[in-house]
């Protein structure tokens, strides 16, 4: 196999598109898929599903796409590579989510992994909006939990559910579960740059009030130890309420409501194994069936 050969691979997945790629190549289209099906001859494995409306890649075109990339620079030290694609056990599943999700996502993965005991799963939290969606577009991740709608023509954006934020607090401390005078407490509230910071400013200006913040913080984690410790009220999504951190506190209703959407994101061209796919459908159900 040619670095060429290679070269035009990585361009189709990259637009997309047969007819950009070739374009781009300054090859006519029917050379190009020419080329491409005589890949998938030498290797074994279908890299792309070609429909009437556009492009998938499939689980080993993802891998061999990476490897592609290696090759084009180091084609002699990763030529193995390219054929050890070929491989039967199920690959792992890879998921970013958010710190206040992994309460509930940790029952879904459990019951996923009931029915397929032989799948492995990688987990991590990013916060990052930009970081979070380039991982899709470059098929690092499967499957990304966002606490704001990802607006992109290549992913699938769903919403799951909606929280309101809650003022978390000692036991005892108010007599009535909600209070209309936030800005006034002493908060415990994220860093700024993070989403949930961005949704706490944008409220506050809105009240037109300069809320009084002593502690921030990277971690919701991190912003219920500060209550433990009484040294504040801190501001949390209400579903974060039921991890383990929060036991012997109390949540107050903030009023007007502070409201956020939680959103399940995955990439449109990414021929998904059909694990990935139910994991997907079940967080969906998931939350369909609590509204």
């Amino acid at each position: 196999m040619k670095i060429i050969q290679l070269e035009y691979f990585v361009a189709v997945v990259n637009y997309n598109s047969f007819t950009k790629a070739a374009n781009y190549l300054h090859i006519s289209q029917p050379s190009l898929t020419t080329t491409i099906k005589k890949m998938e001859e030498d290797l074994g494995y279908d890299l792309l599903i070609r429909t009437t409306k556009d492009i998938k890649i499939t689980e080993k075109g993802i891998q061999f796409y990476h490897y592609a990339q290696d090759l084009i620079q180091h084609y002699h030290q990763t030529l193995e590579k390219m054929h050890d694609l070929n491989m039967s056990h199920a690959p792992k599943i890879k998921l970013s989510i958010l710190e206040s999700t992994n309460q509930w996502i940790s029952q879904i993965i459990s019951n996923h992994r009931r029915y397929n005991q032989d799948q492995t799963y990688y987990v991590a939290e990013v916060h990052d909006q930009n970081k979070i969606l380039e991982q899709l577009l470059n098929f690092e991740n499967h499957i990304a939990i966002t606490n704001e709608k990802i607006e992109h023509e290549n992913i699938e954006s769903i919403k799951l559910y909606e929280e309101s934020y809650v003022l978390l607090t000692p036991e005892n401390v108010f007599n009535k579960r909600e209070t209309k005078a936030v800005a006034h407490y002493p908060l415990i509230v994220p860093m700024k740059g993070s989403q949930v910071r961005k949704h706490i400013d944008e409220y506050f200006n809105r009240m037109n009030v300069h809320p009084n913040i002593v502690i921030e913080v990277s971690r919701f984690e991190a912003a219920t130890n500060y209550v433990h410790k009484g040294m504040g009220y801190a501001i949390i999504p209400q579903v974060y309420y039921q991890s383990f951190n929060t036991r012997n506190l109390e949540i107050v209703t903030i009023k007007p409501k502070i409201k956020r959407a939680i959103y399940i994101n995955y990439l449109k061209k990414r021929k998904h194994p059909k694990r990935v796919l139910s994991l997907i459908n079940q967080c969906i159900d998931f939350w369909k069936f609590r509204e």
